[in-house]
């Protein structure tokens, strides 16, 4: 089959959907990858086809307003900014998802819920859509409420989901213009919705996260499944520079300090909280600077600062991992069966924080605006000598090694009839 993959957003958005395109590919399936042009050498390097889309989106993720939305009262005026701010990208990123589409004319359409053309697109050529999410978002239960929002009782978190509808119909307008002049397609049905196509047939899901870390919620439907993680397959080929081999073996094996692509508001005051606490706690600690350009001028020699290197690759051999809880990283850390840390900002990262923290795989979370010295030391401290903690985190590793969650979602696929 032709098989096109639409997604948006950070490396740990992207990265889920190439694994599932490496494991379609193995299947004999002809597969695009359509994201921005910053990843266009990953997919390549993958053996995967590319298809563009802008790095517009980049400039709001890097200029520090969105780290600002942690309180869901403070961030209000933030998201109204942001969404302003967003649009005319969005709506650049919609069209530039279409012309994808009509070179690829694929026969299933996996898309990241952000890619909200994606159903027109599949509609456009009678292909199934199908959304791949890397959290619990979208798919309504009692169990917890919408990300974002206090879990306050059953009935308030399964009506929290329509929420979600509010973030789409600021593009519909725009949806519709598209699908029109683009795609030769008529305006969206009252049936259409963020989990049904123009018809108001329901769209399959797929979770690409692992039952031993959220437990499927009994009130999800049959058109959804947990899948278990979709991790990159490991780069064989891959040299590190020799200043982190040396650093590796000469001495205990460090922990892992990165905030991905965020560092907030004032990135060289975070730089020296966190060397602060590296001292403090007495340990050996890689600090990865990441796209949030943690700004590190002069440190200490138990420290080293790289600015980045494939997880899969260095977290078997750390001590223990410290993030801000994107939903890759968050994963990879337990895949590599390391005690971890998550120091928040916003959307679904206290969502893994909660997660890690309730089933004893790290410490507390720390919210970003909330971290001190004394205590990321101690969180870091805690990871590093609580022998129960390390356990608990290998004993998840080797029940997530057991998992393949790209065949698991090829299989699923397979049985519900998009995938031949």
């Amino acid at each position: 089959m032709n098989i096109l993959l639409l997604t948006i957003g950070s490396r740990g958005d992207i990265e889920p959907f190439i694994a599932l395109g490496v494991s379609l590919q193995a299947h004999s399936h002809q597969v695009v990858v359509c994201t921005h042009e910053r990843f266009q050498s990953i997919v390549e390097a993958h053996g995967l086809s590319y298809q563009y889309l802008s790095n517009d989106l980049f400039k709001l993720m890097e200029d520090g307003s969105v780290e600002s939305m942690g309180s869901l009262f403070k961030g209000i005026n933030t998201a109204i900014k942001l969404m302003k701010l967003a649009k005319p990208i969005n709506e650049q990123l919609m069209a530039d998802s279409i012309n994808a589409g009509i070179k690829v004319q694929p026969e299933l359409v996996i898309y990241h819920p952000k890619c909200i053309v994606a159903p027109s697109i599949a509609e456009k050529f009678n292909a199934p859509a199908v959304m791949a999410l890397l959290q619990p978002m979208l798919v309504k239960t009692s169990d917890f409420p919408l990300i974002g929002l206090p879990n306050i009782s059953g009935v308030i978190n399964r009506l929290s989901y329509r929420l979600a509808n509010l973030g789409f119909k600021p593009y519909l307008k725009q949806l519709n213009i598209l699908r029109m002049s683009l795609l030769n397609l008529p305006k969206l049905s009252d049936k259409a919705g963020v989990l049904s196509m123009n018809t108001g047939k329901a769209i399959l899901v797929l979770h690409a996260f692992s039952k031993h870390i959220v437990t499927r919620p009994q009130d999800w439907p049959q058109t959804t499944v947990l899948t278990g993680y979709w991790p990159l397959p490991k780069q064989s080929d891959f040299e590190p520079d020799k200043t982190l081999s040396d650093f590796l073996a000469d001495g205990k094996p460090p922990v892992y300090i990165g905030f991905g692509s965020m560092s907030g508001k004032d990135p060289a005051k975070t730089a020296r909280l966190v060397i602060d606490a590296v001292i403090k706690a007495k340990v050996r600690a890689i600090i990865v600077t990441g796209w949030g350009g943690l700004k590190l001028a002069e440190v200490p020699s138990q420290v080293l600062v790289i600015d980045n290197v494939p997880h899969n690759w260095l977290f078997p051999q750390v001590a223990a991992v410290v993030h801000h809880g994107g939903a890759g990283t968050t994963a990879a850390g337990l895949m590599a069966g390391k005690p971890t840390l998550i120091c928040p900002f916003f959307a679904d990262q206290p969502f893994w924080g909660a997660q890690v923290h309730k089933q004893g795989l790290g410490p507390k979370p720390i919210k970003q605006k909330h971290l001190t010295v004394d205590n990321l030391a101690e969180g870091i401290l805690q990871m590093v000598t609580d022998k129960q903690m390390q356990h608990q985190a290998m004993q998840v590793s080797s029940l997530l090694s057991q998992e393949n969650g790209t065949e698991n979602a090829i299989e699923w696929l397979k049985k519900h009839g998009v995938l031949i």
